[in-house]
C-alpha cells in the first residue's frame, strides 16, 4: 500500500470513530484498498483508490438506501479527499509551526510560498524538514531563505505571555490548543493570499480538517492539501525552517534577559531550569518564559 493512501485512512479511521463507525475488515483491492465499516447492525464497504494522475478517489458500496451511506459521504468531502494527494501547482503556499511541544519559549507558524522552478534550487539549498537539521544549519539556510524569497514569508509569533493569554481566552470558549493553532496556519495562509496569487496550500496535519477549515471563514476560498508528514513538500519545508528559527532566536532572547539558558523540548532538564527560574523570580513568572498549561508545570 502506497503512502498517500496509508495518510488517507489514517485520517480517515480518525473521522469514522467519531461517527461510531468501526472498522471491521480491510482487504487489497485493484489500485487500492477495500474497507468495511459497521455501526449497530449495519454495515457498509468503501473502497479507496489511488493513481498518480487522479491522486485519493473513492467508491461507497452498497446498497443505496443502506443507512450508513449518508454518514460516508458526510465524511468523504472536499477538504478529505485532498488529505494526502499530491499537487501539480506551479506556485504554492506551504505551513507549519514550531515550539508546540517545549515548555520554554514562543508558539510560531509560518507560511511560505514557492515557485515550482525554483525546486531545484531549494533542494541545493539544503532545505528539508527542520527536525533533520542541526540548530546551525536552521540559522544558515534561514538566512539565505530570507535574503531571496522575502515577500514570500509570512510568520506570526506568540511569545509565552501572549501565548498563555491566547490559550485561557480560547479554553474560556470550550476550544483546544489545536483551534488556536488552527487560526494561526489559517492566518498566514491568508496573508499570504493578500500579497500573492498562489494555487494552494499545504498544511502539515494537526489537527481535523474540518478545525482548519472552520477556524477563519476566508480559508474555505483556498484550495488546501492537510495531510500528515506535509515536510516533504518543499513549501513547508521552508516554513518549518523559518518557524524553527524564529523558535530559537527568542529562547535564545529569553536565555540572555533571564540569565539562564532555556533548554528545548519537555524533558528533566526543563524541570531542572524552570525550578532555578521559580526560584530566582518567582514561579507565577513562568507565564514570561513558558507555556503554562503544560503539565510540566506541576512538577516546578
Amino acid at each position: 500500500m502506497n503512502k498517500e493512501l496509508i495518510e488517507f485512512i489514517a485520517v480517515l479511521l480518525e473521522r469514522t470513530s467519531k461517527y461510531n463507525l468501526h472498522l471491521i475488515d480491510e482487504k487489497e483491492i485493484n489500485y487500492g484498498v477495500q474497507l468495511k465499516f459497521t455501526r449497530e447492525n449495519d454495515e457498509i464497504p468503501l473502497n479507496i483508490y489511488f493513481s498518480k494522475k487522479k491522486g485519493i478517489s473513492t467508491v461507497i458500496g452498497g446498497s443505496p438506501v443502506n443507512k450508513l451511506r449518508p454518514v460516508l459521504q458526510k465524511l468523504l468531502d472536499k477538504e478529505i479527499t485532498q488529505i494526502g494527494s499530491e499537487h501539480d501547482w506551479e506556485k504554492w503556499a506551504g505551513t507549519d509551526e514550531s515550539g508546540k511541544g517545549d515548555f520554554f519559549g514562543p508558539l510560531v507558524v509560518c507560511g511560505f510560498i514557492l515557485d515550482k522552478k525554483k525546486e531545484s534550487e531549494f533542494k541545493n539549498l539544503g532545505v528539508k524538514d527542520s527536525k533533520d537539521l542541526s540548530d546551525k544549519q536552521i540559522e544558515t539556510i534561514a538566512k539565505k531563505l530570507y535574503k531571496y524569497n522575502f515577500n514570500n514569508i509570512e510568520v506570526i509569533i506568540l511569545n509565552p505571555e501572549k501565548y498563555n493569554e491566547l490559550y485561557l481566552k480560547f479554553r474560556d470558549q470550550n476550544k483546544k490548543l489545536n483551534e488556536l493553532l488552527a487560526w494561526m496556519h489559517g492566518r498566514v495562509i491568508l496573508n499570504l493570499k493578500r500579497k500573492h496569487n498562489f494555487e494552494g496550500a499545504v498544511v502539515d496535519k494537526f489537527t481535523g480538517s474540518n478545525t482548519l477549515l472552520s477556524s477563519l471563514k476566508d480559508l474555505k476560498k483556498i484550495n488546501l492539501i492537510h495531510r500528515i508528514k506535509a515536510e516533504d513538500d518543499l513549501a513547508v519545508a521552508s516554513a518549518s525552517i523559518i518557524a524553527r528559527y524564529h523558535f530559537l532566536l527568542r529562547i535564545n532572547d529569553l536565555s540572555k534577559k533571564f540569565g539562564l539558558e532555556f533548554p528545548k523540548g519537555s524533558s528533566e532538564k526543563v524541570i531542572e531550569i524552570g525550578k532555578k527560574f521559580a526560584k530566582k523570580y518567582g514561579k507565577e513568572r513562568l507565564r514570561e518564559v513558558a507555556k503554562t498549561h503544560f503539565k510540566t508545570v506541576n512538577l516546578i
